[in-house]
């Protein structure tokens, strides 16, 4: 018969907590105690073992299960530092114990051992805090190692970085170009759970997102085959997180590489977790041709505007021409004035205004 762990410190938690109801009765009861001091000895452990029984997987085995999903989303060098920290909590708390072993009962049997806990929390807390002002003291501490007349080794040749993409980065389709133009060096890396979401769109029942799956599909294989930079579909998993996202920022942390995204909240949220982002989005309004106020453009007059009377053309970049009173002019191409240009979260709007007609010749008598 197999006994589960949540029984076992159910039991152990049981019998530690009566003990120590036990204890708290006698030590507040006389020598000899009299019935009333026996039955409320006898009612605080039964206390002390519903108490235990109840609660002890809460305080033991849920704690230690949520501190285990959430270390495997911190890198190991952290982990390092903290538990560097915690053991020098407890160098600490051991000087402490001995002035607490000489307090009454029973705070000198349990006094220590919350004291050890909490010294030990506040080292891990105060090492992780400061770990880089721990590396940097630990670098300066190091000493130059003597010349040597012995042949250098070959220094071995440096591992290819790595670079992240997302679901809106290969249905976007321009990572290809870019990858070809030579301006990224490294490997791509596209996470199994990213190619996932990929086929989970490509099997929609709406078309739109069924369109935008397969093409991501498509996109990948012909980057696969033509790529200069090597596609690589890794199929590692991250545990204690669901969204695609947060799978994504902790793989960024965990390899140290950036990540390739179009999605605005997602280039946030990484930033604010110190990973760094490369938006297609940035790298196409750094390279977009300048357009500047009093301009002279002539563009087609496509769509209305949000305002009454606007119309709104494009340029050949993509970038929305917002003109006033052009609404009637759908369809048709006219000659605008750049009046202001405005920066926006997702690109860059340009309002203009239509150019004066030319007046006609005045005719001779």
């Amino acid at each position: 018969m197999k006994i589960s762990l949540n029984f076992v410190a159910r039991i152990v938690g049981m019998l530690a907590l009566a003990y120590v109801g036990w204890s708290i009765g006698r030590y507040l009861s006389n020598q000899r105690p009299d019935d009333i001091q026996q039955f409320a000895t006898q009612l605080l452990t039964l206390a002390g073992a519903g108490l235990g029984l109840l609660s002890t997987p809460r305080l033991t085995i849920d704690p230690v299960a949520e501190l285990l999903r959430r270390s495997r989303s911190i890198p190991l060098p952290e982990l390092l530092v903290i538990g560097a920290g915690a053991m020098l909590g407890l160098v600490f708390a051991v000087l402490m114990a001995v002035p607490l072993a000489s307090l009454p009962a029973p705070l000198s049997q349990f006094l220590p051992l919350g004291v050890a806990g909490l010294f030990a929390y506040i080292g891990g807390t105060i090492f992780a805090t400061r770990r880089h002002d721990l590396g940097d003291l630990l670098k300066g501490l190091r000493r130059p190692l003597p010349t040597q007349t012995l042949p250098v080794p070959e220094a071995a040749p440096p591992l290819p970085r790595r670079l992240l993409l997302d679901t809106s980065t290969i249905i976007d389709g321009r990572i290809a170009a870019v990858a070809r133009t030579g301006f990224l060096e490294g490997n791509l890396i596209v996470p199994a759970f990213v190619l996932a979401e990929l086929q989970q769109l490509a099997d929609s029942a709406d078309e739109l997102r069924r369109g935008k799956g397969r093409r991501g599909l498509e996109l990948l294989n012909e980057m696969q085959r033509q790529s200069p930079l090597p596609v690589e579909v890794v199929n590692v998993e991250v545990s204690g997180v669901s969204k695609v996202d947060d799978k994504l920022v902790a793989l960024a942390r965990q390899y140290d590489c950036p990540i390739i995204t179009n999605d605005f909240n997602l280039n946030k949220v990484a930033a604010l977790q110190g990973v760094t982002v490369l938006s297609l989005n940035i790298l196409s309004e750094a390279v977009r041709p300048l357009v500047i106020q009093e301009q002279r453009l002539r563009l087609m007059i496509r769509n209305e505007g949000n305002a009454r009377q606007q119309g709104v053309g494009y340029l050949d970049d993509g970038t929305p021409v917002i003109v006033e009173e052009a609404r009637h002019l759908i369809g048709q191409t006219a000659e605008v004035i750049v009046t202001r240009l405005h920066q926006t979260q997702t690109g860059r709007l340009v309002f203009a205004t239509l150019a004066p007609s030319p007046e006609p010749a005045a005719s001779s008598s």
